[in-house]
């Protein structure tokens, strides 16, 4: 059975444009702030970003559902409301944390993979808040999540939101572990339709994504962080999310 993208193609930019991961950050600059999202606009790349549900209903731009790490405090972010989160000091630099409404204003016209941070076997909230935002942004987006059920309820609900299905080979047991492996043998692809791939370049290459790949397929490789990576990145994928190192 051919696992290739639906009718329509794939958005050039998912295979030309590289993406920042959580921006383009580093000393100095914080993961997924405006600051971090603002340089990588002004050097031409696009980026990719993940975002959590405040406990108010609002998509806010950060990867942990904690603030330990990056704000060096307790919490978590579906505990606080939007105006909380974005009022909290993040570690050695003078930011917040963003909403996705910010950070939107703020890539405009700049190539967005929005990754969603959910665990939940029902889908909904956060997807229905990311694609209201999305559905008037005049840039080019995507969605990424290693939930299924996310980019289902996406397909079903929310047509005008460009999907792109998240996979690694997992390690561990578990109901979540059975997700990832399904999702890392691209199983549910007939169910999400994704139009690319996002994979973890260290579970490349994988029997499942040559296949897609040879149908048609486009998959972008994450996290590649120096110049070896980004040359075994050219032979197993098509486009690259990166940090720490600058692809041409």
């Amino acid at each position: 059975m051919k696992t290739a993208p639906p009718q329509g193609g794939v958005p050039s930019w998912l295979r030309d444009v590289p993406l920042a991961h959580r921006g383009l950050h580093g000393p100095g600059v914080m993961e997924n702030t405006t600051s971090a999202f603002e340089a990588a606009v002004a050097a031409g790349y696009g980026v990719e970003l993940d975002v959590h549900l405040s406990g108010d209903g609002v998509p806010v731009v950060i990867h942990d559902e904690t603030l330990d790490r990056v704000a060096g405090i307790g919490g978590r972010v579906s505990a606080l409301t939007a105006a909380e989160l974005t009022q909290v000091n993040l570690v050695g630099v003078d930011e917040r944390i963003p909403t996705l409404a910010e950070v939107l204003d703020v890539v405009r016209d700049t190539p967005t993979m929005v990754e969603l941070k959910t665990s939940r076997l029902r889908a909904g909230r956060l997807e229905a808040a990311v694609a209201g935002l999305l559905e008037n942004h005049p840039g080019p987006v995507c969605v990424a999540s290693f939930n299924p059920f996310a980019l289902r309820w996406l397909r079903r609900n929310a047509g005008h939101v460009v999907r792109v299905m998240t996979a690694m080979t997992p390690e561990g047991s578990g109901v979540q572990a059975m997700v990832l492996r399904r999702m890392s043998e691209l199983k549910d692809v007939p169910s999400i339709r994704p139009v690319a791939v996002s994979y973890h370049l260290e579970s490349l290459p994988h029997p499942a994504v040559d296949r897609w790949r040879e149908d048609g397929g486009v998959v972008v490789t994450w996290t590649v962080t120096d110049e070896p990576g980004l040359r075994r990145a050219r032979e197993v994928a098509d486009n690259v999310i990166f940090e720490h190192v600058r692809p041409t």
